[in-house]
């Protein structure tokens, strides 16, 4: 079994505890039942869980109605930034690429200035920033096109080999509907990190770095989405006047030794929320000092609960088969419902499946209020003829 599979069946058993998720009468894959008169087995139930934590309750996540999304949004035209990627995490890579190329000076702030409006306007105005905006920057943009974002800091565990660049450094974390996980975004780098063709959250690099050695790690650079391998650090990404190269080096990926997750992402009004910030790291930071805050106990999942979801329970009760779909969806607008592939419509989170004889087919979604579509649960029933 793959660390992405101890990481969902973990979720699926938080979940199972979850005050409220789900109850014993609750179906899984493999069940038989009685419905109308008629035995029916679920044959597939796929769903990612609904899950509620001290980590969710932290997270205040930017509104639809702020109005400066959607000024970021039209006046810097990432619509069209986005338009020709073919899938979800195409046009996500573009907001990465184009959030890289904003930047025309890199280093040392050359100005106290906050929020994507702000720095994008002192941009123009010939200033400096370094990584700390480039993620300040994602973060807001991806919220005006209804993405979640999320900000990261991190910090060199004890023992590093420093060969150049910054002890910290900020990243995010993005929920990919499309990977059904969250994906780190390096605005800085321009660069994406991914083992065997799968995007990786911080956590998963982390581990991939310090306890598989890194060979396995794939450097994916831009758009273009330029593949590079362990073996090939340095990366030179650009020339900044007065700074020299940016480079993605040797020992980049040491800066994951310490991961703080900021719960916010409403950062044009509120900035970050360092004080709510929670963090991970082990036995390798031990005589290394950072900031003192809450350390979940399980790395891997705790802070990866997903959202955008329809956790989906199915419950057979008076011969018939209930429904119940509940969400963590940031601007949630609507369920929408399919039964055995026909059009999308919306519907309520309580409602009963009126199953046929053969192979039963339900579908279900969440719709946020800038219509961006969250992950697919299916379900799947066959009933005697």
């Amino acid at each position: 079994m793959n660390k992405l599979s101890e990481t969902f069946l973990w979720l699926l058993a938080l979940a199972a505890l979850t005050p409220g998720a789900h109850s014993a009468e609750l179906l899984r894959t493999g069940d038989l039942v009685e419905l109308n008169g008629r035995n029916a087995t679920v044959r597939r139930l796929e769903t990612l869980p609904y899950v509620e934590s001290d980590y969710t309750k932290r997270f205040k996540f930017d509104a639809f109605e702020n109005p400066k999304l959607k000024e970021l949004r039209e006046r810097h035209g990432l619509e069209a930034v986005i338009a020709p990627g073919k899938d979800e995490f195409e046009r996500q890579v573009l907001l990465l690429d184009w959030t890289h190329r904003q930047f025309k000076k890199f280093g040392r702030p050359s100005t106290n200035c906050h929020g994507a409006l702000g720095i994008l306007g002192a941009i123009g105005e010939g200033h400096t920033f370094f990584c700390a905006h480039y993620a300040e920057v994602l973060v807001s943009a991806a919220a005006s096109l209804g993405w979640v974002d999320r900000s990261l800091a991190l910090r060199r565990h004890q023992g590093a080999n420093k060969n150049g660049g910054s002890t910290e450094h900020s990243v995010t974390e993005m929920w990919s509907n499309q990977h059904r996980k969250w994906v780190m975004f390096d605005p800085t780098s321009n660069m994406t990190l991914e083992t065997n063709g799968v995007p990786l959250n911080a956590w998963e690099i982390r581990q991939e770095w310090f306890y598989r050695g890194g060979t396995n790690l794939v450097f994916v650079i831009g758009k273009e989405r330029r593949r590079y391998r362990k073996a090939d650090l340095p990366i030179v990404l650009g020339k900044f006047a007065n700074f020299g190269n940016l480079t993605v080096d040797p020992d980049e990926p040491d800066k994951y030794g310490f991961i703080g997750y900021i719960p916010n992402t409403d950062l044009m009004d509120a900035g970050y929320d360092y004080a709510k910030m929670f963090i991970t790291k082990d036995a390798l930071c031990d005589g290394t000092k950072w900031h003192v805050r809450t350390l979940p106990e399980n790395p891997a999942a705790d802070p990866y609960f997903p959202i955008g979801q329809s956790a989906l329970n199915l419950e057979a009760k008076d011969g018939s088969l209930h429904v119940t779909l509940k969400t963590l969806t940031p601007n949630f607008a609507r369920y929408e419902l399919r039964i055995d592939r026909g059009g999308w419509n919306v519907t309520g989170e309580k409602f009963v499946w009126d199953v046929h004889p053969g192979r039963n087919r339900l579908e279900a979604r969440t719709v946020n209020r800038f219509g961006v579509k969250g992950p697919v649960s299916t379900a799947e029933v066959d009933m005697k003829e």
